[in-house]
């Protein structure tokens, strides 16, 4: 049965909103055998989400009225989207990248990398590429690559800026560390009134806390972290509070003292008392209310104690003989 031309299913794929206006207006219904018509027919059927019969129409459109048409770089990115839904990812990438290399100075071409960043963060989520009808290559790499170009392609955008935060918090998660803290890093000084500099800051220090491989390995993550999570604190004294900033301070500097301690105890296994010593006090200057440093002040008397020579026992008393 047709539908009623009162049907509100029917009336709301004829409305289509004005940004100018801010209002919704009413289209008239689509002239099917014409470019205009045939491409709302496309939308509608995305619209009600049958997607392989808007993937049937776009593709019947794209051939039919080719790239004379004025409407086909609309059509173009209407097919990226039907692929998108379709979760034809890696095509939808490859089509974006052709429209974008030809339309790339047009105001249509911010959607379209906006629609690239959407595919981007499907392969960073783990999403496999097709490869022969098989989902088998991984894509993550290709999903690094498309928000690398965002910040250089559209470096004053919100867009760029939400490429570099996802990126860093995919290498976060991957607990690749030192890249993660790089990116927020670059986050922070190429958009110091972005609205994530605040978590990109406290990122980029956990990061860094986060990198240091234990005492046994180099102290550098450690002095990085103890900078950043002390500029946050500065930053945002009241709220650093809350979070437990002063407290994670402590740990590193534990973290610290116990590093400098374990380089004395080095040198003193190894026979070198004198550079031991120096790390010791090193730890009791830097760290003095550390375990650590209590443990360099005991090895320090130790030491101290094994400097001094032995005392010559006293000779006892003569006794007088008897007579």
């Amino acid at each position: 049965m047709a539908a009623a031309a009162g049907d509100p299913g029917r009336r709301a794929q004829q409305l289509e909103y004005d940004p100018k206006t801010g209002q919704w207006i009413e289209r008239e219904p689509p002239v099917p055998g014409t470019p205009p018509g045939d491409l709302q027919l496309a939308r509608q059927a995305f619209a009600r989400e049958d997607y392989a019969k808007a993937h049937r129409k776009i593709r019947k459109w794209l051939k039919t009225y080719g790239e004379q048409e004025m409407l086909y770089p609309e059509a173009l990115l209407l097919r990226a989207e039907v692929e998108i839904a379709r979760g034809d990812y890696y095509q939808a990438h490859k089509h974006l990248q052709e429209f974008l290399g030809q339309y790339g100075g047009t105001e249509l071409a911010e959607r379209a990398a906006y629609y690239e960043f959407v595919v981007a963060e499907v392969f960073l989520s783990g999403k496999r590429r097709k490869w022969l009808g098989m989902r088998l290559l991984n894509a993550t790499d290709t999903g690094v690559e498309i928000l690398d170009e965002m910040p250089n392609a559209y470096p004053d955008s919100t867009l760029a800026q939400e490429a570099i935060k996802t990126k860093a918090d995919y290498y976060f998660g991957q607990s690749e560390f030192t890249l993660a803290e790089m990116e927020y890093a670059n986050l922070v000084e190429e958009y110091p009134r972005s609205q994530w500099v605040r978590y990109a800051m406290r990122r980029s220090a956990e990061a860094a806390l986060a990198s240091f491989g234990g005492i046994d390995f180099d102290d550098a993550p450690l002095i990085e972290a103890e900078d950043r999570f002390s500029h946050y604190l500065a930053r945002y004294p009241g709220s650093a509070e809350q979070e437990g900033i002063g407290q994670i301070l402590q740990q590193i500097h534990a973290q610290r003292a116990a590093k400098e301690f374990s380089i004395g105890q080095y040198y003193e296994r190894t026979g070198h008392l004198r550079a031991a010593r120096f790390y010791y006090g090193s730890t009791c200057d830097n760290w003095p209310d550390t375990i650590a440093a209590s443990q360099a002040k005991q090895r320090l008397a130790t030491l101290s104690d094994a400097d001094q020579p032995p005392q010559e026992q006293a000779a006892p008393p003569e006794t007088e003989s008897a007579s």
